[in-house]
Formats: C-alpha cells, structure tokens, sequence
C-alpha cells in the first residue's frame, strides 16, 4: 500500500491502472480526523480494489461521506461497488449527477465513445442507491464547504475543508517533479466555455486555504502563485489556439496548437523530464484540451456578427 501523507490526517491513495503512463495519475483524497473519515473522488472501478486495501491498510472501519468533484469514470465510477465494502456512505455530488450516478447507463455509454480503450481499463461504473445520494449545495456536514466550479465539466464542484481545498481539475492537472519544477496543463475538454472556466478559477483564488489537493496528481502549498499562473496559462492558451486557427486548416489545429504550446507554453517546460510513457498519455489529454479551446473559439467566430 503506498498511499501519500501529506499531513496528519491526510493522504492521496494512488490508483493505478495496467495502462502505459498511468501510475500516479489517479488519486483519491483520504481525510481521516477527529471531526470525520471521509474521501474526495473514488476513482474508477477497476481500481476500487486498490482503494478498498489502502483503506483497510490505514484501519479505516467506515467513512462518513464521500464527496465527488465530478462524475466523469475516473473520479467517480468506483462509487457503486466501494459502497459494497462500506454500504449506506453518504455520497454528494453536483445535482446534475444524481440521476447518472443512480442510474450509469448513459454515462458509460458516453465514456466509451469519448474514450474507448481507456473506458474498458477504467470499468463499467455500478448505480449508487438514489436515497444516498445528496446535492452538494444541500451538504453542511462538518464544515464542508461545496463551491461549484464548471469548466473542467458543467457538473464540477470543488470542496474545501478546513485548510484543504479539493480542487479536481478546476485548476488543470499537475505534476510535482522535483526540485522546485512542476507539469500543469489546463483540463478543458470539449465542450468548453473559456468565461465559465476563468470564473471558477477565481473562485478557487477567493477561497482561503493553504494546501490545494489536485484531482492529478498531488497537492501544493504555493496554492496562489500556482492559481494565477494557471489564469496566465489559459489566457496564453486561448492565444496560441487562435492564432494557431488563423494559420492552419482545421484538420491540422490540433497537431499544429500542440506543438507551438509544447515550445511557448513555460508551465508546459518540464515536457522532456516526463517519461515516454506519460509524454504518450498526456498527449492524448493535451491534444483534447486543445480540442475544446478550438470549439470555443469556432463558436464564438460563429456568433460574431
């Protein structure tokens, strides 16, 4: 079991797939305190095992809530066969989830054809019973608080808890490597709204805390600077992407935008230190990134009078 500590009561349980560049990519948040025992995101059901013997590994009996930042399968497509191992868990999510966790028919059908291969190695997500189900809005358990932040997804919500804030991919995705250097690339699949994305960012920067947990993969305490870099980050995004449109046919943006990020984008710098295998998967990610910006763009082009 090699979960993470990052404070007395905190730990990230890595959830690793037998998939290439896919080991400390997935995570789980486990808060275990005085107050209450509870996980931010489950990941998906391929992994629940993993989680289900990192829990039993921290004499963990029984959890409190589980709070869900989004419902996508990696986040969340565990939820059903954990509450096998720990049955009657509160689980919150935004209310635009409820029906999809109760009922995942459409969700797994969306995720294979938006992801193929990577919904199989994830796992058929399980319904979760609706009555244990609660809107996040509705949540004030134990000084929970639920902050939504659409962007990475309409149904995303961030929590904070105490000094802790859950971020998901509110903020992008993540990578400390060492020595004072870090990967972060924005998570802004299709569909994507630009305005609804730097919103929620600034929601995330107006709400005090002191350590910001990644959904991928980690967490930081330069929480600020990491903030407002990332708004930099998007703002020279939706510029290079542009422009990038301008120049090349629309078959072409998204090889074309990638390279030009990968070469002027700083938060992208640490591109070379990552293994061939996570240069592979985050290819897949970036390139969908840029995917999104490139809708948003074409609509509002299309809007333009």
């Amino acid at each position: 079991m090699n979960a993470i500590r990052f404070a007395p009561n905190l730990w990230l349980i890595p959830l690793d797939l037998d998939l290439a560049g896919f080991r400390s990519f997935i995570g789980a948040w486990l808060y275990r305190g005085p107050e209450a025992a509870f996980l931010v995101d489950v990941g998906p059901t391929a992994t629940v095992p993993r989680l289900t013997e990192a829990l039993e590994a921290l004499c963990v009996p029984r959890l409190d809530f589980i709070l869900l930042t989004h419902i996508h399968i990696d986040h969340a497509g565990g939820t059903g066969d954990l509450l096998r191992r720990f049955p009657g868990t509160p689980v919150v999510c935004h209310p635009a989830g409820i029906p999809h966790m109760a009922d995942p028919a459409r969700l797994w059908e969306g995720s294979l054809k938006t992801l193929g291969d990577k919904a199989v190695a994830y796992g058929r997500p399980r319904g979760v019973p609706e009555p244990l189900i609660t809107d996040a809005a509705d949540f004030r358990e134990h000084g929970v608080e639920a902050l939504a932040t659409p962007g990475h997804a309409a149904h995303h919500m961030s929590y904070r808890f105490g000094p802790y804030l859950f971020a998901g991919e509110a903020a992008g995705v993540y990578a400390d490597l060492g020595d004072g250097t870090f990967f972060l690339r924005p998570a802004t699949p299709p569909r994507f709204i630009y305005e609804v994305t730097l919103e929620s960012l600034e929601r995330l920067r107006a709400t005090p805390h002191e350590t910001l947990c990644y959904g991928h993969f980690g967490a930081a305490r330069d929480a600020a600077l990491l903030l407002q870099a990332h708004h930099h980050q998007l703002e020279r995004w939706r510029a290079i992407i542009s422009s990038v449109m301008e120049e090349f046919p629309e078959t072409e943006v998204p090889k074309a935008a990638l390279a030009r990020l990968l070469a002027q984008d700083p938060l992208l710098r640490a591109w070379n230190r990552l293994s061939p295998e996570v240069r592979h998967r985050e290819r897949y990610f970036l390139t969908n990134s840029v995917r999104g910006f490139a809708g948003y763009l074409s609509d509002r082009r299309r809007s333009e009078p």
